[in-house]
């Protein structure tokens, strides 16, 4: 199926409005469980670095930038119901039930297409916070007397 002129404008225009700022952060936040993603998935599959970010996003399924997402969800509210005259909270409620879903996928895709955008700089940056985070795991395992059961460190394409 063709893609038409006008949704590859629209995408673009949508991968602009991903917060870039908010990319490395999520990551942060997110660290331990995309170390433990990464380390369930790379035994098996031995894949790149990027297509692991990817897969944890779209298993996840969570935006970089909350915040910033209700807002753009918001508005995809306010221009669908504009036109409508029926009750705001049932107009509301009807959206959700039927775009809400579509609006997270679609989200959820434009955050992985722009993870191609951004990789030169973006991979360098969570491999470091991947290694930085093994070696103080490594550490304290060391402290304790522990075992290192730690995956090794993502592979770059």
């Amino acid at each position: 199926m063709a893609v038409d002129k006008a949704t590859k404008e629209q995408d673009e225009l949508e991968l602009y409005q991903i917060d870039d700022k908010a990319i490395v952060p999520f990551f942060q936040k997110h660290l331990e469980e995309l170390r433990q993603f990464i380390h369930d998935h790379q035994c098996n599959d031995h894949l790149c670095l990027l297509v692991l970010l990817k897969q944890f996003i779209r298993t996840y399924r969570m935006p970089f930038n909350m915040q910033r997402y209700m807002e753009v969800q918001r508005t995809f509210i306010q221009r669908s119901l504009h036109d409508k005259i029926q009750d705001r909270q049932q107009a509301v409620s009807h959206w959700i039930q039927e775009f809400a879903g579509r609006h997270r996928n679609r989200m959820i895709q434009l955050q992985c297409l722009y993870l191609d955008r951004v990789k030169d700089r973006l991979l360098p940056e969570i491999e470091k916070l991947l290694e930085n985070r093994i070696d103080h795991l490594q550490e304290k395992l060391g402290e304790n007397g522990g075992q290192n059961n730690q995956p090794p460190p993502p592979q770059n394409p």
